[in-house]
């Protein structure tokens, strides 16, 4: 009991996922349709906030991971040249955004169904893994278009804000048969908090309003799921232990968040709140992403030299 009381809450909710994701889900839901839901865009503002709050722990393990793996790439740089490799990618994101955002929210969008897809491999097949994912991501279209639509104009321009909608419809339905699926096929290998915690996941990105369903799933099935696997991976069971890795790189994330706040300031504050922290998601996502390839690119021959050493975890 003392231990527990040590561990971070995504942590805690992992191993309880079930229970409190289905009293979690059922109450947003059932909001939902008593119409109790709070969907201003002050709620927005507050929902696209507590991601950044509540998300960002599970990404502060990925220099951690890179160094416990005997990765030659990783192995050839020091902590502070990893830090460095990461920031370098992430302002390339930022610069992206700024560029041409469209082609941001959509390179964003590819990360995010790769990342999520991690999620899911204990099902036993990486196609319907990241068919799953590709469902968290386009299930809100069935029934929410006209908002996904919205929110996604605000992230790059109208046009391609209807573009990338017209793809999620056309692909959504197949993709949510996938993840029911996959689902399946979780319970039936014995992942049965996995398979239910997906189930809670498609549930609130289908019916929930589109950031009330992802803030759910990021939240309380993504971000818990890959805190508690690389915690695990990294043998860290209590604050003492990781909080000189979670802390301050965690804290390091959300003042890149700051930043991009305070550099797209503009007069509507819950726009800006809202694009800041989907902006700022895809600018930590992408070193995660692409520091890992980097690496293994850095050394090939010597990796194929050594076929049975361990690679560096995924987040």
């Amino acid at each position: 009991m003392a231990q527990t009381v040590f561990l971070p809450l995504p942590l805690r909710l992992d191993r309880g996922a079930p229970g409190w994701l289905l009293v979690f889900t059922c109450l947003a839901i059932a909001l939902h349709f008593a119409d109790l839901l709070p969907q201003t865009a002050a709620a927005i503002a507050v929902l696209s906030a507590t991601l950044m709050v509540v998300g960002m722990p599970h990404g502060s393990f990925d220099i951690a991971l890179l160094q416990r793996g005997s990765s030659d790439g990783a192995a050839m740089l020091s902590r502070t040249a990893l830090i460095g490799l990461y920031l370098a990618c992430a302002l390339a994101m930022y610069l992206l955004w700024q560029i041409a955002p469209a082609w941001g929210l959509g390179i964003f969008l590819l990360m995010a169904a790769v990342h999520f897809s991690e999620d899911w491999q204990r099902c036993g097949s990486p196609f319907i893994a990241t068919g799953m994912a590709l469902a968290f991501l386009s299930a809100p279209v069935l029934l929410h278009s006209e908002s996904l639509t919205g929110l996604f104009a605000v992230l790059s321009n109208d046009t391609a804000a209807r573009l990338l909608v017209d793809l999620m419809v056309l692909i959504a339905p197949t993709m949510v048969m996938l993840a029911v699926a996959g689902a399946g096929m979780l319970w039936h290998a014995g992942e049965r908090n996995r398979a239910l915690s997906a189930v809670c996941g498609l549930a609130a990105m289908l019916v929930l309003p589109p950031v009330h369903g992802f803030a759910l799933f990021f939240c309380l099935v993504h971000s818990p799921i890959q805190f508690a696997d690389h915690s695990r991976a990294l043998g860290l069971r209590g604050v003492r232990q990781w909080g000189g890795t979670v802390i301050p790189l965690t804290l390091g994330g959300l003042a890149v968040a700051a930043g991009i706040f305070l550099a797209n300031r503009s007069a509507v504050l819950t726009d800006d709140v809202f694009a800041s922290s989907f902006i700022a998601l895809s600018v930590l996502t992408a070193p995660h992403m692409l520091v890992p390839m980097i690496l293994r690119l850095r050394s090939p021959a010597r990796a194929q030299a050594s076929p049975q050493s361990p690679q560096p975890s995924a987040r």
